[in-house]
């Protein structure tokens, strides 16, 4: 039996038919950063969900699940029907996550009953006031938020220095270092001073990791048509000249057919007064 979902008018809708290539060639998480939030829930015993919002593929909410060992229950929360279509598809049974369609100005939790909001590399695109207001709302007291974005380390790498130079000549509002915003435009985001300046939060804090993956030029095209940033370039001079120009980038920079992407995994966390 096929579930029809509704549909939501959100800054997502540009991933609708991206989902199944989404999945398979965007990179996941360091593992470390799914143990620090399920040992903040378990260590404080709280007895709520963890929610992942924003939860696209289930990318990150599988690595929640996985680390969580059936020690806390995982709900992916996304408005966009076909990444979640493709996250049901793509969830191992024996993980035992549950996936719902909402946006994340309106989660579909009662009050003070969930014991951890994370939203991975997806908050920049939220209605962030609106949703900091259900995150309180939802959370536990001591609940926890997590804010995780994985960037490109385009500072410790030529290649992915060329390659977000390249962008900002076809998008010429983008800057590297810039998230996408609700509107579409880009803007630098400090999440911290967000919600550092919230007193409804408290012991903010700011956690990175480092870490390194290597692509094939194939898996180095995907991987970046599955992005929204080579989507608009491609968009803007034609899906030809970017697939030429990325192919260049890959040519000059990789060693024995594989090109070397340094990553950063930078978590904004907070807990609810």
């Amino acid at each position: 039996m096929t579930t029809t979902f509704p549909n939501f008018e959100t800054p997502w809708s540009e991933f609708t038919g991206e989902g199944d290539k989404y999945d398979r060639y965007r990179p996941s998480y360091p593992r470390e950063v799914a143990k620090v939030i399920i040992d903040h829930v378990t260590g404080r015993h709280l007895d709520g969900a963890i929610v992942d919002v924003g939860s696209g593929t289930g990318i990150f909410t599988r690595l929640l699940a996985s680390q969580a060992q059936g020690k806390a229950s995982v709900v992916g929360i996304e408005p966009n029907a076909d990444m979640t279509h493709v996250a049901i598809k793509s969830a191992p049974h024996d993980l035992h996550i549950e996936f719902r369609i909402a946006p994340a100005e309106r989660l579909p939790f009662p009050e003070k009953s969930v014991s951890a909001v994370t939203a991975a590399t997806a908050a920049h695109r939220f209605d962030r006031p609106a949703f900091y207001d259900e995150v309180v709302r939802t959370l536990l007291p001591s609940g926890l938020l997590a804010l995780v974005h994985n960037r490109h380390r385009y500072w410790d790498s030529l290649a992915l220095a060329e390659y977000h130079e390249f962008v900002e000549q076809c998008i010429p509002e983008y800057r590297r270092g810039t998230f996408t915003t609700t509107a579409g435009t880009y803007l630098t985001i400090d999440f911290s001073a967000e919600l550092g300046a919230d007193l409804r939060f408290q012991n903010v804090s700011v956690r990175r990791w480092n870490w390194d993956f290597d692509t094939t030029l194939s898996h180095f095209l995907l991987l970046s048509f599955s992005s929204s940033l080579i989507q608009r370039s491609a968009a803007a001079i034609g899906e030809h000249e970017v697939a030429e120009k990325l192919t260049a980038i890959f040519n000059r920079y990789s060693n024995d057919g594989l090109l070397r992407q340094p990553h950063l995994t930078e978590v904004t966390f907070a807990t609810k007064r």
